[in-house]
């Protein structure tokens, strides 16, 4: 009996490992795509958005009276070496993102380090460019700021600065969603149906016939 006992185990519940949210959504191969599809989208609206406008309150050119605000939108050209810095990082960032959805399974994870790296490294430019775009106009030199106060230059944050966090995020998502492998699978033999052998050979009969062999038989 205890012998039994200690062979014998019973157990609940199914035996396959619990799946996360994230890994079922990488089961479907369009999730990944749709997502760095988001990602170029928000990427390409950081291009042509403004990331900064600063706001002329009853200013105009050379400190006269102007009778309505001004609106001065700051491009992407306009930030200068911040700039280039984020077309750097977005180029680096597209080129991870692409090996890691359509390169070869044997690069895909250095691909994914590479994204996450250069992902991280914007995400800081971003998040520490944001207030200092939200405080100081960069249309407006300083040394001009100093003869004017608040009432006159008002300055907000763009469009700009938004799709660029939006697009590096997604970015990320995109890269850190499983993938499945592309691999062509390689198709299992086919099953042939193989010749039967049949061998023939002498064997006793089931039934004795006592007596002679040439008399008829009896029963």
């Amino acid at each position: 009996m205890d012998r039994m006992a200690h062979d014998s185990m019973i157990s609940f519940g199914d035996d396959k490992p619990r799946r996360t949210f994230l890994r079922d959504l990488g089961q479907d191969h369009r999730v990944p795509l749709l997502v760095a599809g988001l990602s170029a989208v928000a990427a390409f609206g950081s291009l042509i958005s403004e990331w900064q406008t600063t706001t002329l309150d009853g200013l105009g050119f050379g400190g006269e009276t102007a009778a309505t605000a001004r609106v001065l939108p700051t491009d992407l050209p306009d930030l200068g070496a911040i700039g280039a810095g984020y077309l750097t990082g977005l180029l680096l960032l597209t080129v991870a993102v692409v090996l890691t959805l359509f390169g070869p399974a044997g690069g895909r994870r250095y691909a994914q380090l590479t994204g996450f790296a250069v992902g991280g490294v914007l995400l800081a430019l971003l998040v520490t460019l944001t207030p200092h775009l939200g405080e100081t106009s960069l249309l407006i030199p300083r040394y001009y700021t100093v003869e004017l106060t608040g009432d006159h230059v008002r300055v907000a944050l763009g469009r700009g600065v938004w799709c660029a966090l939006f697009a590096v995020c997604i970015a990320l998502v995109a890269i850190r969603l499983p993938h499945r492998d592309r691999s062509l699978v390689t198709p299992e033999p086919e099953l042939r149906d193989e010749p039967l052998e049949l061998t023939i050979t002498p064997a006793a009969p089931f039934a004795a016939f006592p007596g002679e062999r040439d008399q008829p038989h009896r029963s």
